[in-house]
């Protein structure tokens, strides 16, 4: 089952924070988190992942409007939901790594801003490659359309994709994606992409097999198995857009020996062209 225990969701009060901090705290009402709102005072260098800096003039506001905005932010959160406040001071990336190694999280909550510039994946490349922890990582509404609802009681059955290469790395990511589908009223999508220089005769229906022996036999008949070609990255986030997804769940999808979540890799395509929220799971390492 999933093991949330603390969610962190840093913020900058720009004005996709409410939707951020809405979505964290529906996470751990529904998971039984703790929820720890980060407000980091200074942004220096040119990432721009979780819109620290939307604007320059706030910057410079001083801890007493710091922590006036950060109880604003905290009275958002239902009842139920235990919150706490975190504010650091320093180089953002250097700040959201140091949070969530202080306070042990599960999963880091961050918004993007736009679909295509590059600095928009520093914060979290450098989280998922340094830290080692999931992402959950939303875009701005325009963007964005579909936000997935975490509550239970949720009567409208909702779409997840998740993307597979079946390789083991990737497995943290379906069990995850299986959980959801235990948990909350989805629909799972299991997705392979066959590349036009990977794919072979007869590839497809072996791929849509080894796609369903990793089903699990109670969940039959909530989850669908799919196998496309063309760009993975691009193939991926097409799917999700035709199916109307309200989440890609993804683990490590790499062509390269060495273990990368972004460049121009899947993970960064998927992110920029994706019109959902990715959840990123670090991929489970050899022995």
């Amino acid at each position: 089952m999933i093991a949330l225990q603390t969610v962190l969701c840093p913020v900058d009060f720009s004005p996709v924070t409410p939707r951020q901090v809405d979505l964290a705290a529906e996470l751990c009402r529904a998971f039984g988190a703790r929820l720890v709102l980060h407000h980091n005072r200074h942004s220096l260098g040119a990432v721009a992942s979780v819109a620290w800096m939307w604007n320059a003039d706030h910057q410079g506001d001083s801890q007493p409007v710091v922590e006036a905005k950060l109880r604003e932010c905290l009275s958002r959160v239902p009842d139920g939901v235990r919150a706490e406040p975190l504010m650091t001071e320093g180089p953002v990336t250097r700040a959201v790594l140091a949070a969530g190694e202080l306070m042990n999280a599960d999963l880091i909550v961050l918004t993007a801003h736009g679909t295509m510039a590059d600095d928009h994946a520093s914060v979290t490349q450098q989280v998922l490659e340094d830290g080692g922890r999931a992402c959950l990582v939303l875009h701005e509404p325009e963007v964005e359309p579909r936000t997935p609802r975490f509550a239970s009681e949720s009567a409208d059955l909702q779409i997840v994709v998740a993307p597979t290469d079946l390789e083991p790395t990737s497995r943290g990511a379906l069990d995850l994606g299986f959980d959801l589908v235990r948990q909350l009223p989805i629909e799972l999508h299991l997705l392979h992409v066959l590349s036009g220089f990977h794919a072979r005769r007869g590839q497809d229906q072996d791929a849509l097999a080894k796609l369903r022996a990793l089903v699990p036999e109670e969940l039959a008949d909530r989850v669908r198995v799919h196998v496309e070609h063309g760009d993975v990255g691009h193939g991926i986030a097409a799917a999700a857009e035709r199916l109307s997804a309200v989440c890609i769940v993804m683990g490590e999808h790499t062509r390269a020996s060495r273990r990368r979540w972004f460049g121009r890799d899947t993970p960064h395509v998927v992110l920029h062209q994706a019109h959902c929220p990715v959840w990123y799971v670090p991929g489970r390492r050899a022995a």
